[in-house]
């Protein structure tokens, strides 16, 4: 539960926000607390990008999220599809409750809502309203944008961009866009790659023993089946396994059909031939997040290797997979996938991370060879 002081300020239209006013306002809240009961504390800025439909309510979730893992300074940028009408403020102080504290410690939350071009005119006052000399992480909730005047803007105040790539318009084309941004230099965590982490892992362990390492190189086809409406999940696991494993991407082919089959070819060590199909599969109730991974299988035509693995979510089963044929060849694995895959949570974990994500970079990198055949 978190303890909320609010005051709204209107802003007369059609004139720009007043930094003054916000930082005002701030103040008159933390005088209202008292220096004894609450503590202004920031440990970093942290700007966040949403178009007006994804709601009030959830809005609130994330800052519960956020301020639950640390003090800091949210700046809420709330895009509305209408007339320019200036720029509204909201102003707050959320302080998580902590047992072991008899004082709160609390940040700060701005929310600054207004038509597109509203905040194209005031775009230039944002490095005001951020704490100098503390990391700025942008969370930018929508798909990328380069070569906008506002997306440009917010990734050159920031350190680090964070998105989530199950929330792409179109999943292949967005993704070479986050990968041209990688090549010139930005950081970005996608937080879909987080999702990714338990198959990862368990496809990893299953060639940890000694006595099968040898076999992963034995692998000459891949098929991965995701739901159908967000490919984005399914391509950086491939990405991911090809990188680690030398394949080279030489032919791609799109057959379509009701579960838009794609076949890619390889080309790995000692010119082996690797086949890859991936498989939109449709899903009646996707959840919270589209196009999670529902299963993958490794196959080796050298039917004498421990290659021949099945990986299936728990919630899903392996009912295609296990079809395939020769089902008894196979290890069958059921991956638990993460307990809260929530952008919120997610988003809480990267807000403790810094640097560069090396293995998503190399990742994409290979996805972007995929695409461009």
């Amino acid at each position: 539960m978190n303890t909320q002081a609010t005051s709204v300020v209107s802003l007369q239209a059609p004139k720009d926000v007043s930094v003054s006013q916000v930082e005002a306002e701030l103040s008159k809240i933390w005088q209202s607390y008292g220096e004894n009961s609450a503590a202004r504390a920031t440990t970093f800025n942290l700007l966040v990008y949403e178009p007006e439909t994804i709601g009030a309510a959830s809005r609130m979730a994330s800052v519960d999220a956020i301020v639950s893992q640390s003090p800091c300074r949210v700046i809420d940028l709330v895009t509305l599809d209408e007339e320019d009408q200036g720029i509204s403020a909201q102003v707050a102080a959320y302080c998580p409750i902590q047992k072991s504290r008899s004082s709160l410690i609390c940040g700060e939350y701005i929310t600054l809502t207004g038509a597109k071009r509203a905040f194209d005119r005031v775009h230039s006052i944002l490095p005001e309203l951020l704490i100098p000399d503390l990391p700025v992480f942008l969370w930018w909730k929508d798909s990328p944008a380069p070569n906008t005047r506002m997306f440009e803007k917010l990734v050159n105040l920031s350190n680090r961009l964070i998105m989530d790539s199950a929330t792409f318009a179109n999943s292949e084309a967005d993704l070479l866009k986050v990968q041209g941004m990688i090549k010139v230099g930005t950081q970005i965590a996608d937080l879909n790659w987080q999702r990714l982490a338990p198959w990862q892992e368990l496809t990893a362990q299953a060639f940890d023993q000694p006595d099968r390492r040898a076999a992963v190189w034995e692998i000459d086809g891949i098929t991965i089946d995701y739901e159908r409406g967000n490919s984005t999940q399914a391509l950086m696991f491939l990405g991911w396994i090809a990188s680690r494993l030398e394949w080279e991407p030489i032919e791609r082919n799109a057959e379509g059909g009701d579960y838009d089959i794609q076949h890619i070819i390889f080309e790995g060590r000692n010119d082996i031939q690797i086949k890859a199909e991936l498989a939109a599969i449709p899903i009646g109730d996707v959840g919270e997040v589209v196009g999670d991974l529902i299963g993958l299988r490794l196959t080796a035509s050298n039917q004498n290797t421990d290659a021949c693995n099945v990986f299936c979510s728990e919630s899903t089963g392996c009912m295609r997979m296990e079809a395939g044929g020769g089902a008894q060849n196979y290890r069958v694995h059921q991956v638990s996938p993460l307990s809260d895959q929530s952008a919120d949570t997610l988003l809480g974990q990267q807000l403790q991370r810094w640097g560069r994500e090396a293995l998503y970079e190399e990742s994409l990198a290979l996805v972007a060879k995929i695409l461009a055949l």
